[in-house]
This record gives structure tokens, sequence and C-alpha cells, in this order.
């Protein structure tokens, strides 16, 4: 029995533990691959068996199933790899390996073919190599190769001659497929090396980033340096060197291998000039910057992934005899050797505590020529949405790189979860207040400049003047705006708001009904006209602006309607949305509400508002009203995130059945308020429909609440309709929708596949809800961040029309909730 798994009820220990295997095993062997493919599996392929120098370089492929530890040989078909030792392998797609490099024996190298292994179809697995255009990396062993979706990224390794520290990219969402050479900015960077490691950081602050640690220089001195490989969003790539705040470095290594468990880099095995000196498992954590050492694998030239909370290890050398190799499988409970270690539990060469006065950071902040900038993913998009200049300006769906039959394919991301944090903010008013200040009105800084040049050499974009840009400058200040000291004033006039709805127009035309979008990305529910609830949000979990407190460089915003309407604000909603979509095309993201209709909104209260405070005449063709209707019909009826999530107004009601339906919807896309034929239905489903009132009612039933008169038309869909529709959409595995009052800001269906978010808090003033928003991270974990009401600065809900036309009610709660009594505003009910 395991001990690293905690089977048979041992407990797990903070070391490896040999597990038992079985079926057709592999030979012992060194300088293999094991690729970690989904579904419990993993690929062996490749490396060099025999022992004491009479070594064979192999090309069989083997498959384990980790559930067991059973072994199988994989026998494909089509073109076949040549044998090869020192290669780097990586899953691109779920059930797809692709393989490049390496050495044959000899002296010889590898071709500089990219070979694909295919077994989404276990029974009739194929080799193929990979058509691939222009220049290539060209033939090498000893580098690494990792796949951060869209990216092939090949770094470094020997080409026979000398170590490299190149960079090469390829993106398998461009056809016809082509590696690239990254030219890095800025003057720092590794130095050229073989048998180092490197991968992919998904969590913390370093995400995104190609972390490489140690290996050999061309003078064999061994390495022991951390660097991590960014992309920003205007297309330039830096390095930046992990800093350490506590713990000295690892021990200098090579041969090693590496792999994160969230946000903490673990260096496993490896050796250093003294190869019977078996070397520490290193844990630098990317959130702390802190080295810490774990136990010892006691392996080098092995393969290491890991799988939940556990640590593999397959192969390699043991350090007391370095010439035999193993076929040994060991596995250890990360998280219970990470957690011995912090406690002190003795571990092999646990590294004393470094002064506090080393360096501090955080490996995405480290000092770079691009200090202002904030990383994204490796792949990131540039402010065109382009990465690196590889991306066409509309993407092409995400695929594998070979055509997929009908099996099902799983996106590298994994499945969609949802964190079990949830941040709060209880702050009853605005604090930490942040001043914007002129250049030009400081008092010593430009003194030694001629005062008729004093603003010589300053940056203006462009279109500094534009109306968007002016309307952002004014109304986006999250922790300083305060409702107009004149109700009926705006600060736009008519022709001004006139012009942004053209602006905002033109850009909506030039995309597509269904958005395809990534991670990270924050989704904010409906609004409503309740400005302020927007800027606390803002406020407390950053906005998409370039300023101290903005993180649009590294973020995409997703607004899922229901901007107007209700709230007394719903023109500066409105106009600072239309204000940053203009600005941020590829980043901010508008799907349409059942309030962007003018059916709706000339009853609820944004017709009146316009009328009121632009001082026109709604009815007027070209009026403001008619402009932003216009724009309306032009939005967007949903986004895809990453192919993982849906992202809708209402639902899927009970005639929206696949993605494809909804991507067919014709703009301008008019509602009709009595749908007479399936697509009317449909687009009142995806604009209307809620789920039903808990999991325990399937089907599709009347939707009372909505639809009072009892046409039908309007209807609850239940959590069967939901797995229902991911099934036959797959790889979907998650919708989030807006439309209905939850009182916890977000809240759950269908055993957690459907997610509900609404952001305005208090709704109407009679509720006393939360707000929230929905924070997507690059792994696919949704971070819901709320707010709570917080007394209000004068009338934040038109009265008017909350008298005339009260409030849709929040979803039913199942069971009475008994409510804290230190959340401000909020009482029991």
């Amino acid at each position: 029995m395991s001990q690293a798994r905690g089977r048979g009820g041992t407990a797990a220990k903070p070391e490896y533990v040999k597990e038992a295997q079985n079926g057709d095993l592999p030979s012992p062997r060194f300088g293999h691959t094991t690729t970690f493919v989904g579904d419990n599996r993993v690929v062996l392929f490749g490396g060099a068996t025999g022992d004491t120098g009479k070594y064979t370089i192999t090309a069989d492929a083997f498959m384990l199933n980790v559930a067991n530890n059973t072994w199988s040989r994989i026998e494909a078909e089509g073109t076949m790899p040549f044998a090869r030792a020192a290669h780097a392998a990586a899953c691109v797609d779920h059930s797809q390996m692709v393989i490049y490099g390496g050495a044959t024996g000899g002296g010889s190298l590898s071709s500089d073919e990219l070979y694909l292994l295919d077994i989404r179809n276990e029974e009739h697995t194929q080799w193929m190599s990979v058509p691939v255009m222009g220049t290539t990396p060209g033939r090498r062993y000893g580098h690494t190769m990792i796949f951060n979706k869209p990216l092939l990224i090949v770094f470094g390794g020997n080409n026979g001659q000398q170590a490299e520290c190149d960079i090469w990219i390829l993106d398998v969402e461009r056809s016809p497929f082509a590696w690239q050479e990254v030219t890095v900015i800025g003057k720092r960077g590794p130095l050229p090396r073989i048998y180092h490691s490197a991968e992919v950081c998904r969590d913390g602050p370093a995400a995104g980033m190609m972390v490489v640690f140690g290996g050999r220089t061309a003078e064999n001195k061994s390495l022991k340096d951390t660097w991590g490989l960014r992309q920003h969003r205007d297309g330039r790539w830096d390095w930046v060197e992990a800093p350490t705040k506590r713990g000295p470095p690892p021990e200098p290594r090579f041969q090693h291998s590496c792999t994160f468990v969230d946000s903490k880099l673990l260096i496993i095995g490896g050796r250093g000039p003294e190869v019977s000196k078996p070397l520490p498992t290193a844990v630098y954590d990317t959130e702390t910057c802190e080295w810490h050492n774990i136990a010892s694998v006691q392996r080098f030239r092995h393969s290491s992934w890991g799988m939940g909370g556990l640590l593999f290890s397959y192969g390699g050398f043991d350090h007391k005899n370095p010439t035999f190799p193993t076929a040994d499988l060991q596995a250890m409970d990360i998280e219970n050797a990470i957690a011995a270690s912090l406690s002190g539990v003795s571990t092999e060469g646990e590294a004393a505590p470094a002064d506090d006065a080393n360096r501090t950071g955080s490996l995405a902040d480290a000092p770079s020529t691009l200090d202002m900038m904030a990383p994204t993913y490796t792949g990131g998009r540039a402010p065109n949405g382009r990465p690196a200049e590889t991306r066409p300006a509309t993407p092409p769906r995400s695929r594998a790189l070979a055509p997929a039959p009908a099996a099902r394919v799983d996106l590298t991301p994994g499945d969609v979860k949802v964190s079990p944090q949830v941040y709060v903010s209880h702050e009853k008013d605005f604090t930490h207040l942040v001043e914007k200040v002129a250049i030009e009105n400081l008092a010593e800084e430009g003194r030694k400049i001629h005062s008729a040049n004093v603003m010589a050499n300053i940056a203006r974009s462009v279109g500094d003047d534009g109306v968007h840009n002016r309307c952002i400058n004014a109304l986006l200040q999250p922790t300083t705006w305060q409702p107009d000291a004149n109700p009926n004033g705006f600060l736009l006039t008519a022709a001004e708001v006139s012009r942004l709805c053209d602006m905002t127009l033109e850009v909506l035309k030039s995309q597509e009904m269904i958005l395809r979008l990534r991670a990270p990305i924050k989704v904010y529910g409906d609004i409503h006209g309740q400005y302020l609830d927007l800027m606390r949000l803002f406020a407390r979990y950053k906005a998409p602006s370039d300023g101290e407190n903005g993180d649009i460089d590294s973020m995409d915003y997703l607004f899922l309607g229901d901007f107007v309407d209700r709230g007394a604000f719903s023109l500066e909603t409105v106009c600072l949305l239309f204000s940053l979509k203009v600005k941020y095309p590829n980043q901010i993201h508008l799907i349409r509400g059942n309030h962007e209709d003018p059916t709706i909104n000339a009853i609820y209260g944004f017709r009146d508002e316009c009328r009121r405070r632009l001082n026109e005449e709604p009815e007027d063709p070209e009026s403001c009203w008619n402009k932003f209707n216009r724009a309306f019909e032009f939005l967007p009826v949903g986004a895809v995130i990453e192919d993982k999530i849906l992202c809708l107004h209402g639902g899927i009601g009970g005639s929206v059945n696949s993605v494809a339906e909804v991507r067919a919807l014709q703009r301008p896309l008019h509602v009709a308020q009595i749908p007479q034929t399936p697509m009317e239905q449909r687009i009142t489903d995806l604009l209307w429909s809620d789920p039903s009132d808990n999991d325990s009612v399937p089907g599709v039933t009347p939707n009372e609440t909505r639809d009072p008169d009892g046409t039908g038309r309007i209807v609850k869909f239940g959590p069967d309709r939901v797995e229902e529709f991911l099934e036959k959409n797959h790889p979907l595995s998650m919708i989030i929708r807006a439309h209905e009052c939850v009182m916890d800001g977000f809240e759950r269906f269908a055993n957690g596949k459907l997610i509900t978010v609404f952001s305005a808090t208090d709704y109407c003033g009679h509720h006393k809800n939360a707000g929230a928003l929905l924070f997507v991270r690059r792994d696919l974990t949704i971070v819901p961040k709320l707010i709570y009401p917080v007394e209000r600065l004068g009338a934040m809900w038109d009265p008017q029309i909350i008298q005339q036309r009260p409030p849709t009610p929040p979803r039913p709660v199942p069971r009475a909730r008994k409510l804290n009594d230190d959340e401000p505003g909020l009482e029991p009910w």
C-alpha cells in the first residue's frame, strides 16, 4: 500500500514512496519523457536503456494509468519518430502529445521535425509528423518545451556545437504552423544552458510565465538561477529573475525536473558537481518569494509530473549507482511534505531562513525594462489582440494540432471550479483616496524647464481629446466619484453622447455575436444604473485603467448586460462602458441584457433619464436614446471563455440547444415582445429565462414572476437542461449568467455548473443584497469578489420607477439565512 497516497488507512508521510507497478512494464531508462495527458494517464516516450555505457536509445511508448499504476505499450499507426533521448515533450490538448528534438547516440541529433501522438482513441492511436513552414529551432538536445495555450515554447539546449538560450514559439491556433524566434527586450536574461527545467506557472503572481531553473553551461558549470519569461499585452517579451526573500536558492544542479503545484515551483532531483550526492526537492513559493527544501527523490535524468496533491517521479539514475538506470515509480504527498517542512518537521537539507533584508518582491514584479507593465500569460494579447505578431486579428477557434475525430476533447486548463474563498469588502465609506494631480501643478518638478515648455515631452495618447477619453477621465473615479449636484445635468452634451454611440456602434459591428475570450477575466452582472456600486467594485478589486489601481494591462472585463434602467445613473454607467469599449475594444466586452431593448428601457427609466438629463426628445429618430438602442441591437448576446465557460445574460430556456444556434443569430437583433417563431423564442430565452427555483425542479416550467399574464413565452429551466446543454456543447463545462438579484451577489445552480452573478447591491433599495463580480483566473478557477450595501449618498435608484414598477424579487432562498450582526446594511429576513 502506498504511504504517499494514504491508502488503506496509512497516513501520508512527507517523503517519496516507491510504488508497485503492473502490466507491460517499460525497461529501466533515463533521458526519457513522461507527459501527463489527463484522465489519470501519463505517456512515456523514448530514452536510453541498458547499463554501464552499453546504452540503447529507444523509440518505444507506454501508457501509465496512474489510478492503478498499470502500464500498457502504445502500438500506434502512422509516421513514428526515430529513437531519441534528451528530447522534450508537451501535452497540447487532452490526449495529444508532441515531441521535439533529442539525441540519437554517437554524437548525432534527432531531426528538427515536430511529431504528434494522438491517443484520443486508444484503439487507434496514431503518430504523425506535423507540417511546419519556414525556419525551425533546429536540431538540439537537453532543451525544454512547454505548452502555454496557444503557444508551444522551446528554450535552450545544445545544437551539437554549443549551448543556446534562444526562444522559439509555435501558435497551434494559427495555420499553417510556423516556428517564430522571439526577440527579448532588455539586456538581462539567463545564460545559455542545457539540461535545465522549465514549466508554466498558472497561479499566483507569476501566473502565465514560463519559469526556468538551473541547468549546465557550455563550460560544464552547474546553475542555480531562476528566471521567468513573460509576454506583455503589447507583444513584447522579457526575462525577469526570481527574487528571494527568505531561504537560499537550491544547490546548483542539472538533469533535474520541475513542476508547479498551485503557485509553488518544485525542483526535483538532479545532479551537481558531485554525482554521488543526492539533492533535496526545493520548493519556491512565488507568493512569498521563499525557498525551502523537502525530501529528496534521489534521482537524476528522471522525469516527473504532478497530479492532484501528488508528485510522481519515474526512472533515471540513483546517485548510489549512477550507471544503472531504474524503472522506479515514486510518489509523494506534496501538501503533506510542504506542510511538514513549514511546521519544522525535519527534511533533508532544509535551508535556514535568510535575513529579511534579502531581495523582496515577487517573480511577477521583479525589476525589468517593463517595470510598469503587469505581466500576462505567455502568449498574451497585445492591445490589438495579437500575441507577438503571431495571432490574426480574429483568432480561429481553439483546436488541436491534428484534426479531431468525433471524440471528446478537453482543453488544457482543466475542469472549471469555484474557489473555496470569497473576497468581501465591508467598508462603510470610501477610504484610501487617490487624487490625480497634473504634472504642471507640481511645485518643484519642472523648475529646470523653461516655463514656456513645461509640457515638453509629455506623452499624449492618440485621441486624447476624443469624447470617450474625456468621459473616462471624468467618470472613472473609483474612490472619489460623487453624483452631480444638478440631478438634471450630465457631463456630456447630447451631441457628444450621440458621437460616442456612433463610435461604439462601429466597434460592435466588427465583432461576433458570440465573443471568444481568454482568461484571466472579470465578469460583472447587472448594474442597472447603480453607478456607485460599479465604482465601489472598481475601487476594491481594481479598475479597467492604466493607473495605480488599474489592471487593464493584464485583465479583460466582461459585462453581462442590464447596464441601464431602475437606477438613477444609467447615463453614467452606459457612457463609461461605451467609452471603455471604444478605448479597449479587445479587452472590454459588453453583451446584451433584456433591458438593452427600447420596449423595456422606454418604461423602466432610461428613456426618461435621457429626456431629462440630455434635454432631448427621445422620439426624435436621431435622439441619443434611439442611438443607444441602435448600438444595443448590435451587442453580442454571449461569450465563451477558453472554450469552457458560456456567458449569457438570461439563460438557455427550453429552446437554446447549442452555441452554434446563438452564433447564427443576425444583427441588428430585434426582440419580439410575443415571440412567434423558433428564432424569436430563442432570443427571448437568451435574454429573459431563469433557472428553476432549485436543483430539485427539472425540465422547463412557466416563469410566473416574469410572465404574470401566463403567455408561456418566458420560462424557467431546470438542472437537467444545464447538464444536457453542456454535454451537447462539449468542451463547455460551466454557464455564467446574470439577470436575477441573488442575495449573496452570486449563486450556484445545477450542482455548481451554472452561476448567477449580480453586481448591484440593495436592489432597488428593497432587498439588502450583496453585489459581486466573478474573477476567472488563468487556470479557470472562479473567484467571487463581493461588496455589501452601504449608506447611500443620495438617491441611487429612481424612486418614481420603483414605485410604479416594483423590482423582480430575488431568487428564492431554500432556507432562512441568519446574517451576521457585523454585516453593515444587512438585516435578518
